[in-house]
């Protein structure tokens, strides 16, 4: 039985059962039948996500495949946190590929997804052990803007993050607030 013919199943089972609960045509009292209901729909929410977790699976070896293609010559930090850990053993990675990949990890787990340079003087000394210079972290993180694995925060100096569609969002807020300037204007 395929996964959507169970699911098909689960759904039926409840529907009938819920039925059963509101018109009061069962043998079994109120709460055994509502546990039973309860349980079936703990396996449809476990078959869902296993579902969804082999989809997301799927993606990202596809990314990752697209991703290697797409950049022949290097591994970008995407397809080095995506390869598998059998795999990485294998691969040599130079200093810039470590330094890049802490760093987009560290910006990844802030909030928001952004983190300003003090910070990441900051993150870095914390997980590494390196105290970089301000200058030489400044100059990486432009490399990594100029490769675009790293992103500047429009109108905000010195602030990073992993979100690409970020100058889209400053754009369109930049947008509403002349318009609303605009307005007042006239």
């Amino acid at each position: 039985m395929s996964n959507q013919d169970l699911l098909a199943h689960l759904e039926e089972q409840v529907d009938a059962l819920q039925i059963r609960l509101l018109t009061g045509k069962t043998y079994f009292s109120d709460s055994e039948i509502q546990k039973q209901i309860n349980i079936l729909e703990d396996i449809k929410e476990y078959i869902n996500k296993s579902k969804s977790e082999f989809a997301t699976e799927n993606i990202t070896e596809e990314a990752l495949l697209n991703d290697i293609l797409n950049n022949p010559e290097s591994l970008t930090p995407f397809a080095i946190s995506s390869i598998p850990a059998d795999l990485k053993n294998k691969i040599s990675l130079t200093d810039t590929d470590k330094f890049e990949i802490e760093v987009i990890n560290l910006v990844n787990k802030a909030k928001g997804k952004r983190m300003s340079l003090n910070n990441l003087l900051v993150a870095l000394k914390l997980t590494t052990g390196i105290a970089y210079s301000r200058s030489i972290l400044n100059n990486r993180l432009y490399r990594m803007v100029k490769k675009d694995i790293l992103f500047s925060v429009p109108g905000r100096k010195g602030l990073y993050t992993t979100n690409r569609d970020i100058q889209y969002e400053s754009n369109k807020e930049e947008s509403k607030e002349v318009g609303l300037y605009n307005e007042k204007i006239i």
